[in-house]
């Protein structure tokens, strides 16, 4: 199969939607043909697209993408977009108007409920490596050493970015002489004032992509889940899994409700909260629940989550 796929790709996972595209692309590729097309490449999509036997979309749906894929509709055959976040009010509109997408693949049916047909939409898994994102066999002193980190402080980890509609700054609330808190951000949709309040309230900032992130989640003794919209956020966040894998809890907002996607074999692996004042408490719990076993429910690996898509997209094709 010829598969073309439009999204910004740049081999990192740093970023919801772009880890989503890079696993399921890195699968697709062991078996056939991939070309890529950049967002904003109206020339390469149609080059690549005409020759292609599906053309997949990784993007936010919004009023520029769908203009985008009217003009390019014409030039190229099948279109499949993925959906990791809610499809945009103005992108359902249009596209109910003049339709220009075949199918549809999301890791939430709520976000495109309202957007697509319903026999058009097939909803897959959201994977995980589960061989880099486990239990660590090296205890947690080793690891904080080498990773900077306190062995003498409950560590508070976020991994994601650092975005004003994150809540990161709810960190500040707690006492620094009892928790240490690090954000590791990507770098993306940073937000000036966010990243000023943090350093100054003494967050342990890091920037930048980390190969070996799953020593993070090994070394914290909670995850803090702060987001509280789906704005912000993908529907199902691989943070909160990865660290759900490698036996770390999780502390969450009940408002983000879409976390009950996330299937756990433990009723303590996400403890939720409903207003900030819970929060140094429910991190107390929840780090007596750290453990050397995985959080998560029989999870799929990227390969297997992939031949599920191939299979979607190859019926559609027929």
């Amino acid at each position: 199969m010829n598969l073309h796929i439009i999204s910004t790709i740049n081999g990192l996972e740093n970023e919801g939607m772009r880890n989503v595209a890079t696993h399921l692309s890195r699968e697709f590729e062991k078996l056939h043909t991939v070309k890529f097309s950049g967002l904003k490449d109206v020339f390469s999509i149609i080059k690549n697209g005409i020759k292609s036997d599906v053309t997949l979309v990784f993007a936010r749906l919004t009023k520029p993408v769908y203009y985008m894929l009217r003009v390019v509709r014409p030039f190229i055959g099948k279109i499949c977009v993925v959906c990791v976040q809610p499809v945009s009010k103005e992108f359902a509109e249009l596209n109910r108007r003049h339709r220009v997408v075949d199918c549809c693949l999301t890791i939430c049916k709520e976000d495109v409920e309202n957007a697509f047909d319903s026999s058009i939409v097939h909803t897959f898994p959201v994977g995980i490596n589960r061989e880099k994102f486990k239990p660590s066999a090296v205890k947690r002193e080793v690891l904080c050493k080498k990773l900077g980190l306190p062995d003498n402080k409950t560590v508070v980890l976020h991994v994601g970015h650092c975005s004003s509609g994150r809540y990161l700054e709810e960190m500040l609330t707690l006492d620094r002489k009892k928790y240490h808190c690090v954000v590791i951000a990507s770098g993306m949709f940073d937000d000036e004032n966010t990243i000023k309040a943090l350093r100054k309230g003494g967050i342990d900032l890091r920037h930048g992509f980390v190969e070996n992130i799953e020593d993070y989640y090994n070394c914290a003794d909670v995850y803090f889940f702060p987001t509280k919209s789906s704005e912000f956020v993908i529907s199902v966040p691989l943070s909160v899994m990865e660290a759900l894998s490698c036996g770390t809890p999780v502390v969450a907002y009940r408002s983000f409700s879409k976390l009950s996607l996330i299937k756990t074999n433990d009723k303590n692996a996400i403890k939720l909260i409903d207003n900030l004042n819970e929060l140094a408490s429910a991190i107390d719990i929840s780090k007596e629940g750290k453990r050397e076993l995985s959080f998560l429910a029989d999870p799929e690996n990227w390969s297997e989550v992939s031949k599920e898509v191939l299979a979607f997209l190859t019926k559609n094709l027929e």
